[in-house]
């Protein structure tokens, strides 16, 4: 067996080479690991991290804004503002099933309790926008309630 004794410089720089060479494989899975490799990268980065937590806080703070006996537009900007935020959520989770994959995804977590609330979410947005025999369930809005869970998400972000 070969053995070969570096010095900290030298293992460092064999260190950092290594972890800047990657081996990307040939075909259209070149295409899908690079799109991951940035994708992560994307959601490791403490900016999404704000940017998301920014955004669950804002989120909430329109929740609490709907009440009984609202003006007819404010409750259209607060529906409105619910889509989006809706969407955000739904487009941060697809971006880390892709970044991820579904297992390390599923391996965390805040992403049980964030994957569950935007599926929650969908299912609100569904029935709110059906029509006909679906309109009798607009007291689905008791889901935005479980929108409220995701503050959990601040309080990891407070560490």
């Amino acid at each position: 067996m070969l053995e070969i004794n570096l010095n900290q410089d030298q293992s460092q720089w064999v260190t950092n080479y290594f972890n800047a060479v990657r081996v990307w494989p040939k075909g259209g899975m070149h295409f899908v690991k690079r799109t991951r490799v940035v994708l992560k990268n994307i959601c490791k980065h403490a900016l999404w991290d704000n940017f998301m937590t920014g955004a669950v806080l804002l989120n909430t703070i329109t929740m609490a804004l709907d009440r009984y006996g609202i003006q007819p537009a404010e409750e259209e900007f607060l529906t409105t503002c619910n889509t989006v935020f809706t969407w955000i959520f739904i487009f941060e989770m697809s971006t880390k099933l892709i970044a991820l994959g579904p297992q390390k995804y599923l391996a965390e977590r805040m992403n049980f309790l964030d994957g569950g609330v935007v599926m929650i979410s969908i299912v609100e947005m569904i029935f709110m926008s059906g029509g006909g025999s679906l309109s009798a369930f607009r007291t689905v809005r008791v889901f935005r309630t479980f929108r409220v869970l995701r503050v959990a998400r601040l309080l990891r972000a407070l560490q």
